[in-house]
């Protein structure tokens, strides 16, 4: 319940920044005199108070685009108090909240509105900037941290999200490494068993033996996923690796379906604000080509949250399929996805 009341308290704070930001915005523009000649206008250089502790662009080494600069503080206000209601806080690059504040700061250092927003505003822009992460978007994610520092680079809880980022980026590597090296062992093993068949057919007795060439072989997959819970990475799906070819079957053979390539599901929106984490168990039909069809949810925890973004990952995972008796066939599979902030 205390949980419930401070996000309530939480959402109110926002809410009530992007009213006051949308009034002083309002009598910005009713306050603004045309210039004339009599009357020079006054540079911003001689108006800007002394600076604050907010960063200069400068200093941070992101300096606002070239459109936040031409536009002055009471339409920055404005759309920052949209960006804001619209839950748009560092994202996308040159129309979000934290930019068009700090835009604001880089005019009018002392401006109250804007240093109220980003204070209030902080804890949701990390919890974004945490989402990013989380799906792999890693360059996003460090724009987004970069940004944050603008407003106050000692943050801890930007120290966190570093170390974070840091952290992931080191097991997507690692991921990279041992699917190379796992395509590196099935290749091996495909020219050991190639060099190992019988290279020459029974012949007339009196003719000459012929040469036979072997298939030159290919790489499978990696391992099998049938009945295999997976752990599914947050969010944003990874760069699918190119699909193996298929290595010939002998005559008689038989194999599971094996996984090819992989799309890790984006995590919901609605799930990652409210700190929502959960499972789905999925069962679908590996064809004999190797895609995927007739995907359904068998349960789920919590119900219906996350079973969209875990179907439609998996309806793009491609498969080499089942083979029976040296042929490809239809395998049902059935695999949990976990979903883990």
């Amino acid at each position: 319940m205390a949980g419930n009341n401070g996000k309530y308290r939480a959402g109110n704070r926002l809410l009530s920044i992007a009213i006051m930001t949308a009034l002083v915005a309002a009598c910005g523009k009713s306050e603004e005199q045309p210039k004339t000649a009599a009357q020079p206008a006054k540079t911003e250089s001689a108006n800007a108070p002394a600076a604050t502790t907010a960063q200069t662009p400068e200093a941070s080494g992101l300096a606002a685009p070239a459109p936040l600069k031409s536009l002055g503080v009471s339409e920055l206000l404005k759309r920052a108090g949209t960006a804001l209601a619209e839950s748009r806080f560092v994202q996308p690059p040159g129309n979000n909240a934290a930019e068009y504040y700090l835009a604001v700061l880089d005019k009018d250092s002392n401006n109250v509105a804007a240093r109220d927003g980003l204070r209030e505003m902080f804890p949701m822009a990390t919890g974004a900037i945490e989402q990013e992460i989380n799906a792999g978007q890693l360059e996003e994610g460090k724009r987004a941290i970069d940004l944050m520092g603008r407003a106050d680079a000692n943050n801890y809880a930007l120290t966190i999200l570093r170390g974070k980022l840091d952290l992931k980026r080191k097991q997507l590597d690692g991921e990279k490494d041992k699917l190379q090296r796992d395509q590196d062992k099935a290749l091996a093993a495909a020219k050991a068993a190639a060099a190992s068949a019988p290279a020459t057919a029974a012949a007339p007795a009196g003719s000459p033996p012929a040469a036979v060439t072997p298939p030159p072989p290919s790489a499978p997959g990696p391992a099998p996923v049938q009945q295999a819970p997976a752990a599914a990475p947050v969010a944003a799906a990874a760069a699918p690796a190119p699909a193996p070819a298929q290595a010939a079957a002998p005559a008689g053979s038989n194999r599971d379906a094996t996984l090819v390539t992989r799309v890790s599901p984006v995590y919901p929106n609605d799930a990652a604000r409210n700190h929502q984490e959960g499972w789905v168990e999925v069962s679908f039909v590996v064809s004999a080509d190797g895609k995927v069809r007739d995907a359904s949810v068998v349960n789920a925890t919590p119900a219906r949250v996350f079973n969209a973004a875990a179907l439609r990952a998996v309806q793009s995972w491609t498969f080499q399929p089942r083979i029976e008796n040296g042929k490809p066939a239809e395998q049902t599979v059935r695999t949990r996805i976990e979903f883990r902030l």
